[in-house]
């Protein structure tokens, strides 16, 4: 299987360039549908992903790198979601729905974007309207370091990068509220379980939470 091929290859590759560290990977989920929710960092976070979870995951891919050469045509045979950034993708969030409603999991970084300063930002309701319409099972994981992978031999060779896996929990749905409200206060529980496994000082917008 390619996805397989590859998992193993970036395995090699991670490891020889940064140092890592993984905690909680015992309560990844073996089966079912699964979000995975996760701070934006670097574009390696998917990568690295890919590499530390013992199930198959299936990622939001920004639709311009499907047009690149090898690296898009890999995404199409492993069946990564195209999405377009900065606007409502109606055909990429469907297809993150079918996936999960197939009990497969899907990886989100809600706030859509690296953080430019390793400050969580405030997230889009994407993953928590995923997780309310299918009852997916969230995973929440944060990580420090990844920003520094592959930035510099001068300052950054061979980072160390911490990942922490938390407890995975269906959301709390509020009563009586609105649509809109609702999944504002279910992506504030998302993303404060991240902040929570992350250093204060890197809480960004989340410091309160």
């Amino acid at each position: 299987m390619l996805y397989s091929f590859l998992r193993a290859g970036f395995w090699v590759f991670t490891h020889l360039i940064c140092r890592y560290r993984v905690h909680g990977l015992e309560k990844v989920p073996a089966t079912g549908p699964l979000l995975i929710v996760a701070n934006h960092l670097s574009w390696y976070d998917p990568i690295l992903l890919g590499v530390i979870m013992p199930r198959r995951v299936w990622f939001f891919t920004k639709a311009e790198i499907f047009r690149w050469p090898i690296v898009g045509a890999v995404c199409r045979a492993t069946g990564q979601i195209p999405v377009h950034r900065g606007s409502s993708d109606r055909a990429a969030l469907e297809k993150g729905l079918a996936y999960l409603r197939e009990g497969k999991a899907v990886a989100v970084f809600p706030e859509g974007t690296v953080a430019r300063k390793e400050q969580m930002i405030a997230a889009h309701t994407g993953a928590a309207m995923m997780a309310l319409r299918t009852g997916a099972t969230v995973l929440p994981i944060a990580h420090t370091g990844t920003r520094r992978i592959l930035r510099s031999l001068r300052t950054a060779w061979f980072p160390l990068v911490n990942i922490d896996i938390g407890t995975p929990f269906a959301p709390a749905i509020p009563e009586g509220v609105a649509r809109k409200a609702e999944l504002k206060a279910v992506t504030q529980e998302i993303m404060g379980r991240i902040a929570e496994m992350i250093p204060p000082e890197s809480r960004g917008v989340y410091k309160s939470v």
